[in-house]
């Protein structure tokens, strides 16, 4: 029998025996399924774990920053756009390089243990989040709650969670994990998921057809050639390049991958995809079946301005 080799789950921190040739399996701690590739080496044996009261003042000094990571950045919702999400991820990454790799040493530094010190650095995020969205002046406004919260929901699944994978910082998972869960016990109905860099920088890179209604399709399960997707082609490719749109079909590639984003990131996607459907791209494809180009047009225009006006704050 192979030597079995140790490795480190990247969501709970707990060490696992795993048989080399196994390239994929699930944590027996946390049930989460991971990769060889993804589980980290089991680390070298820090000889530097804080104190408790070590703990306790790095703590201190890294919550104000930490907070600042999030709350500097309330105009990053409307730097969704593919022309300047790039710039603005890199400069929110050279802003916040440094601090991460600070947190990450203290979460594996701490003398109760990674968990421990995960929960209890996001455990205070979140406080802090709270006080910062309570205390803006437009929560005294209900009908502006939704835009403070946005703009934090943003920062979070778009930016920080993103940048800390993409950081590959030993407790990364660990701390993305903790954030949104506690998160999500604090503020249940403000969901949002932790991003991942790759997955957003395909969305953006790649010139994807039909970028929304794609997305739909493929939430519903569809294939890349279904009718749907083959008739709103065929169309843009056709009528709408003939109209001489090509104008407004390069704004659209340029919103696209943002509304997506903040729908898949920053909504729950299940209901949100089944509004678009019904409330714009079915009456797109009947107006196509029905040779209504100019229907079609209006309507998803229509869409684009309606999902700008939810996600661009």
């Amino acid at each position: 029998m192979a030597e079995m080799i140790t490795r480190v789950c990247p969501h709970c921190g707990k060490e696992l025996q795993v048989p080399p040739e196994l390239q994929e399996f699930s944590c027996l701690y946390c049930g989460q399924r991971i990769t060889l590739e993804t589980a980290s080496p089991v680390a070298a044996p820090e000889e530097d774990v804080l104190s408790a009261e070590e703990a306790q003042q790095q703590l201190e000094a890294l919550r104000p920053r930490l907070l600042g990571s999030v709350t500097r950045y309330p105009k990053h919702c409307e730097k969704l756009a593919k022309k300047h999400f790039f710039t603005a991820f890199e400069g929110y990454e050279n802003d916040n390089r440094g601090l991460m790799k600070e947190v990450d040493a203290y979460i594996r530094k701490h003398p109760q243990g990674r968990e421990a010190a995960a929960r209890l650095v996001c455990g205070k995020l979140v406080e802090d989040l709270e006080q910062h969205m309570t205390g803006d002046r437009r929560w005294r406004w209900k009908a502006q709650r939704g835009n403070v919260v946005f703009e934090v929901k943003v920062v979070l699944a778009i930016f920080l969670t993103p940048m800390v994978r993409k950081l590959k910082l030993e407790t990364a998972e660990l701390f993305r994990d903790t954030l949104h869960k506690l998160w999500l016990e604090k503020f249940p109905k403000d969901v949002w998921y932790p991003g991942d860099y790759e997955v957003l920088e395909k969305g953006y890179k790649k010139r994807k057809l039909c970028y929304i209604t794609t997305a739909t399709c493929r939430y519903e399960g569809k294939a890349d050639d279904c009718a749907e997707l083959t008739a709103f082609r065929a169309f843009r490719d056709g009528w709408l390049t003939e109209q001489g749109d090509t104008a407004l079909i390069e704004e659209y590639y340029d919103k696209a991958p943002g509304l997506v984003a903040c729908l898949e990131f920053c909504d729950e996607a299940e209901p949100g995809y089944r509004r678009i459907r019904e409330d714009y791209l079915l009456p797109c494809y009947r107006a196509l079946q029905q040779g209504d180009n100019e229907a079609c047009r209006s309507r998803y225009i229509q869409m684009v301005k309606d999902l700008e006006t939810k996600y661009s704050h």
